[in-house]
């Protein structure tokens, strides 16, 4: 007896399911993944935007998400692995129907599965940040958009339209420049009513309300945070708008487009092979589609935030999430479109008039998408070099918030096997495991030289603030030594505690050991090695880790002497 239509997508809901636990589970990090991850994970003790835990604007609903699941789960590393793993679920679940809805169940199918396996989207679902919320309201976003262009009259997409965009703002507050767009757009073309858009309205504005309170709360007061608005200038240091220098801009959009384009190549190459394979009949389907306004809506999704990546700031892979679904969506379209016209190919060869037309399709998407997954499959697994671990610790990768560690300037990262660990570091489950191999490492080494970390100085140029988190009990000099400057940046974290040094002379106390984390392709490595007498500790030798075994020293380093007397 066949299933019904309702039993089927149960059916297809549950297997898409179980597909994302399947493939995030066995492979999710150990670790906390970035510097980012580190503020997230003191924000959920400690919440102070001035101790940049988290950093600005505040990410409000991504930390009560976790100390949610703290109550069920004791390692905080991994309840945000599960914030990660439940919105990669949302987000293939609602690109699922966003394609159901825009083409049929088989374009659905299609997108979600592509979607599932790509390997930018595979990579962020397993490692704790905050970028799958991209991804995830934007498969929202499409979902609701569609399905209310398809059905004007259902209110309820309208509600969930404003919800959503309530939700995303309180998790990424830049959600409200990017989603408003097309919210405004799709209440405009489908004419709703303006009672209706006022109750969505409020709606929004009781939730943003909601979470606003507790972020103003949390922040020490309405005035205390507002405050970090005038200072934050992360925002500024990027664009020709602010005053920054044209070549500046052209790094940003070169890279933006690099990015992307390793991003989105899986989708890329169904857009390829269809404009080589069937030429006409894609352009004509294009041209024809472009008149329709799911397309436009698709694509408005996706051009606020391209817009603002180019012109006004960008700085990680994981930025693109909110981008690629609606690629995602397209692509599968375009992809279900190459099924239709090879079967009609098929059927004009001699002897197959008779074939049926639907098992030629379902067989022929099936091929594709293999075929898709396959590549998708080999990015992700395959062990490039460039992705092992001694191109993990040095701050230009571990610190990704770092603009000068450009792609298009290797020689500022270290070298060509940098540039393409940062290229490809998002997409692959080697930046995970190298990732998490390297910390596991210092700190075994770490608790050789000393079982208590107290007893432990740490300068430190490439590990940062994963110390200021797994060993904060020692004292760890934060030690930013571009090659360009004449100059140090210094900071000092103990137990969970950072903060930035004026002083030119820094006193270590002399009954302390001292741990210096410092390359040897650093430039200021042989200056620092001539002063004093270094040991290597920890056994893999990329993990550049020192033990200064002199009782006394002064060292210089640029414009900061250290002192242990």
């Amino acid at each position: 007896m066949p299933l019904g239509e309702k039993k089927v997508r149960r059916l297809t809901g549950l297997m898409l399911v179980v597909a994302v636990l399947i493939t995030r589970l066995p492979l999710i990090s150990r670790m906390l993944y970035e510097f980012d991850s580190v503020d997230f994970a003191v924000a959920t003790f400690r919440f102070s935007i001035d101790q940049v835990t988290p950093h600005f604007p505040g990410y409000i609903l991504h930390i009560l998400f976790a100390k949610f699941l703290l109550f069920f789960i004791s390692d905080v590393n991994l309840a945000f692995v599960w914030i990660s793993i439940l919105l990669s679920t949302g987000s293939v679940l609602f690109l699922w129907r966003a394609g159901s809805a825009l083409y049929g169940e088989r374009v659905g199918v299609i997108a979600s599965v592509l979607w599932l396996f790509t390997p930018i989207f595979w990579f962020y679902g397993e490692v704790a940040t905050a970028y799958v919320y991209e991804a995830f309201f934007a498969s929202a976003f499409l979902y609701f958009g569609i399905s209310l262009l398809r059905k004007p009259d259902k209110e309820w997409f309208v509600y969930s339209l404003f919800i959503a965009l309530a939700f995303a703002t309180g998790a990424r507050q830049s959600s409200i420049l990017f989603f408003t767009p097309c919210v405004i757009y799709i209440l405009w073309k489908t004419r709703q009513p303006l009672k209706i858009c006022f109750t969505g309205l409020v709606l929004f504005l009781i939730i943003a309300a909601t979470w606003m309170a507790i972020l103003f709360s949390d922040s020490g007061g309405i005035d205390r945070y507002f405050a970090q608005i005038g200072s934050e200038t992360v925002y500024r240091s990027q664009s020709i708008l602010f005053g920054n220098s044209f070549s500046t801009q052209l790094s940003v959009i070169a890279k933006v487009l690099l990015y992307l384009f390793i991003a989105a190549l899986p989708f890329l190459i169904i857009i390829i092979v269809s404009l080589i394979r069937y030429r006409k009949r894609t352009t004509t389907f294009i041209k024809a589609h472009f008149k329709r306004p799911t397309l436009h809506f698709t694509i408005l999704v996706a051009i606020p935030p391209f817009l603002f990546y180019i012109a006004i700031y960008f700085m990680k892979a994981g930025y693109l999430l909110n981008i690629l679904p609606s690629i995602a969506l397209i692509s599968a379209v375009l992809l279900d479109q190459m099924t239709i016209w090879n079967a009609e190919r098929m059927k004009k060869r001699p002897g197959n008039s008779l074939l049926l037309t639907r098992p030629l399709i379902t067989t022929a998407a099936i091929r594709y998408c293999i075929i898709i997954l396959a590549f998708d499959i080999f990015i992700f697994f395959f062990p490039f070099p460039w992705l092992c671990e001694k191109n993990f610790n040095n701050a230009f990768t571990l610190d990704s918030f770092n603009a000068q560690a450009s792609i298009l300037d290797p020689t500022l990262g270290g070298g060509k096997g940098l540039a393409l660990n940062r290229l490809f570091s998002f997409s692959s489950i080697h930046g995970i495991v190298s990732t998490d191999k390297l910390h596991t490492e210092v700190l075994e080494a770490l608790k050789k030289e000393s079982a208590d970390p107290a007893d432990l100085i740490i300068l430190d140029t490439w590990w940062h603030r994963w110390g200021y988190y797994y060993s904060q009990r020692s004292m760890i000099y934060d030690i930013r030594d571009f090659p360009l400057s004449d100059s140090l940046w210094v900071g000092v974290s103990q137990n969970y505690i950072r903060e930035g040094i004026a002083d030119s002379v820094l006193e270590i106390p002399h009954e302390k050991k001292v741990i210096i984390l410092l390359r040897e392709d650093h430039p200021s490595f042989k200056s620092v090695a001539k002063q004093l007498h270094l040991k290597r500790i920890g056994l893999p030798k990329y993990l550049d880790m020192y033990r200064i075994t002199d009782e006394h020293f002064s060292l210089q380093w640029k414009n900061v002497r250290f002192v242990k007397e």
